[in-house]
């Protein structure tokens, strides 16, 4: 029989052990009633004590006065648990690993070291690519000229940007672009960048005041009509296409005194009042600027004096300009052309002159206007607006865009009788009051044939 508590406790599992060999986990074994343990320390009077028998009763007795209390009830060894049917799956010589704590050792930190400083030597790269694009810091000192169109969007202007060489980084610039509003601030035109420039000095080189903007000179000729004069400007490079021109002649206002509100929306409505001349414009212009330029000196140049004129002859300034466009294509030198100018008037007010009833101005050159940009053969039998051998007056509007002399010769013709001229061998016209005596000179050798 056990002689203290120990020996008594150890003798209970060792019989629970023998009637039930598989243990139970802890869990399963909690007594249905917790147990209560009481110190040791503070004197008790009485210690109960048990015996077991082999039969498996449990029966009390008294302690000794000084063993430790332990309270220990009757039901707390009633025990039910199924341990063949719940450990049935367990594995019974599996052994029990424990989780190591993993440790880099020496190496591992050594290795943590290097991708951390391979880290920040990209990023430091990085950072540094970035202040340099953004700030210029290079040392190529190299102008580039760039084009920005109308109606851009930053995008465009990356790109141009971009593969001009001025910016390495396309997401950079559009940053900065976003950050300082940059397209409120750049202008369409040409200008004048260099490599060497910082962000700041790139968009301050694409404004309207502080940018240095590419100039060219254009010379229109005398004569030029509306389609020759885009067409010039455009190969310029003055405006990115005629199409532009030409849409801004049509359907742009422009405030001029010699220009009928009633004609806007047709396409020719401005031939005649470009004025001819050697002109500075920037690349890449705005084409109602261009336009507008080219108006302006034409009213500069059609002075009050001519106005004035105009109105005593009874025309008006579109009148003068399409006798005086049609003198510009005819006369050779400026000799001929205020002679020129007096058979327009004579056939004008006096058709009876050339033996018609009505007045036939039968001018070789509104023939020319009329096939110009076509497949069209000039000839007298051409059935078009501008045929005046069959349609009488003045043409629809000035077949071109005439010089102050052909203007100056419109407005003060010689007086003359003549009626007629034809073409010399030599370049130069050849003048006849009678029909009969220029038939004579177009049926010699001496007559330089047109067509």
């Amino acid at each position: 029989m056990p002689q203290n508590v120990d020996d008594e406790l150890d003798e209970i599992r060792r019989l629970i052990s023998e009637k039930n060999p598989a243990p139970p986990t802890s869990q399963e074994l909690v007594p249905s009633k917790p147990r209560q343990v009481v110190p040791a320390s503070p004197p008790v009077q009485e210690v109960r004590k048990f015996d077991i028998s082999p039969d498996g009763k449990v029966s009390k007795h008294r302690a000794p006065a000084d063993t430790p209390i332990i309270d220990v009830e009757e039901d707390d060894f009633d025990v039910n648990f199924d341990f063949e049917g719940e450990y049935q799956d367990v594995p019974e010589d599996k052994p029990v690993r424990f989780r190591r704590e993993k440790r880099t050792g020496c190496i591992g930190g050594l290795m943590y070291a290097g991708f951390i400083i391979c880290v920040s030597l990209v990023l430091a790269s990085v950072l540094w690519m970035a202040a340099v694009d953004i700030l210029g810091f290079t040392s190529v000192d190299e102008e580039v000229s760039v084009t920005i169109p109308l109606n851009f969007e930053m995008s465009q202007v990356t790109d141009i940007l971009y593969d001009a060489g001025l910016i390495n980084h396309r997401f950079l610039f559009n940053l900065y672009a976003n950050f300082s509003s940059a397209e409120e601030r750049i202008t369409a035109g040409t200008f004048i960048l260099n490599k060497n420039f910082d962000y700041r000095a790139l968009v301050q080189g694409m404004t309207a005041r502080a940018g240095v903007r590419v100039e060219t000179t254009v010379t229109i000729p005398e004569g030029f009509t509306l389609l020759q004069i885009f067409t010039l400007l455009a190969d310029y490079g003055v405006v990115h296409s005629a199409d532009e021109l030409w849409e801004v002649a049509t359907t742009h206002n422009f405030d001029f005194h010699f220009l009928d509100p009633a004609t806007l929306g047709e396409r020719f409505r401005l031939e005649g009042f470009l004025f001819p001349e050697t002109y500075n414009f920037f690349l890449a212009s705005n084409p109602v600027t261009v336009i507008n330029r080219l108006l302006r000196e034409f009213d500069r140049r059609f002075t009050e004096e001519y106005v004035r004129r105009a109105e005593e002859m009874g025309m008006s300034v579109r009148d003068i300009v399409n006798v005086a466009a049609m003198i510009e294509r005819e006369a050779a030198n400026n000799e001929e052309r205020p002679r020129i100018a007096a058979v327009i008037y004579n056939r004008l007010n006096n058709p009876a002159g050339i033996g018609r009833a009505q007045p036939f101005l039968e001018i070789d050159a509104t023939l020319s206007y009329a096939v110009q940009g076509t497949d069209l053969v000039a000839h007298p039998g051409l059935d078009h607006p501008f045929n005046t051998y069959l349609h009488p007056g003045l043409p629809p509007w000035p077949i071109c865009n005439p010089g102050i002399a052909s203007i100056r010769a419109a407005l003060f013709p010689l007086e003359t009788n003549e009626f007629f001229y034809a073409l010399h061998v030599d370049g130069t016209h050849r003048f006849f009051p009678t029909y009969s005596a220029h038939r004579a000179f177009v049926q010699s050798d001496q007559f330089g044939r047109w067509w």
